[in-house]
């Protein structure tokens, strides 16, 4: 396994990226998962208002900042005038919940190149575990796939963390885990360590061997901390995947660069 590097922050701070008075029941962020796309400084609007701004597939995480919990249109534009990358989307925002809005795809591509929204539900940081949630957003992926996520050192598991997981589906998606995205869940008794996770991506039904694994990688996680694993194109080419790793709480204050696991080639 390769040991990723660590994530950090960068960008434009969240005071520039927040508008005040959007409303203060729900908050909304851009990812940028789509590796093709070369823009930087990309801008995320909130029904015409810029809520994040200077992402880039080097920066391609922005800060959560404050949208109304209602319809909310999402464009994802150059940020140097009002062209749009990807077709706007409409998101129904729920009061006092997380959404990351995705770039996923590959410029050109007029089905997969779009915009998607993840709800990223119940994510509050808690000081005695790991908290994590993955999502799918790789339009190349043939079909769905088995996520393993398991401490370094340790066996693993012999059933998926998060099984049959389909193109802009969450593990919140999960008949086991439904609409509670993060694992462990709230109120649950289990308890994950600080520490290295091994992560393989695999096809449903296959079980990890570090050779045919879509992904084979490893990533740091901390203790009062929830992050997402945001699975993503690396190119065009089927089942030519990654993964990219970011802090959802505590909340950061600018825009992160990302922990990148890498496929097995």
């Amino acid at each position: 396994l390769l040991l990723a590097g660590g994530l950090s922050a960068s960008g434009c701070s969240s005071v520039a990226n927040k508008i005040n008075g959007l409303g203060q029941s729900g908050l909304a962020r851009l990812i940028d998962a789509s590796q093709a796309t070369t823009q930087t400084g990309i801008a995320l609007e909130a029904d015409g208002g810029v809520i994040n701004s200077g992402i880039s597939s080097t920066t391609p995480i922005g800060v959560y900042s404050k949208v109304g919990a209602t319809t909310i249109k999402f464009d994802v534009n150059t940020g140097t005038g009002t062209t749009d990358l990807v077709p706007a989307i409409n998101v129904s925002i729920a009061p006092s919940t997380n959404y990351s809005i995705v770039i996923e795809g590959e410029p050109g591509n007029a089905t997969d190149y779009i915009a998607f929204g993840f709800q990223d539900t119940n994510a509050l940081n808690n000081a005695s575990t790991v908290r994590f949630k993955v999502n799918n957003a790789a339009p190349n992926l043939v079909t769905p796939v088995d996520v393993y996520v398991w401490l370094s050192g340790t066996a693993i598991p012999s059933t998926p963390t998060v099984p049959g997981l389909g193109l802009n589906q969450d593990s919140g998606s999960s008949a086991t885990h439904p609409g509670n995205a993060y694992i462990p869940q709230q109120g649950s008794s289990t308890l994950l360590p600080a520490g290295t996770y091994d992560i393989a991506v695999v096809l449903a039904g296959t079980a990890p061997n570090g050779s045919t694994d879509l992904v084979d990688d490893s990533t740091p996680f901390s203790l009062n901390t929830s992050y997402s694993l945001t699975i993503k194109d690396i190119d065009g080419t089927a089942n030519h995947i990654g993964v990219m790793a970011s802090i959802d709480e505590p909340f950061q204050e600018s825009n992160q660069t990302s922990i990148l696991l890498r496929p097995v080639r």
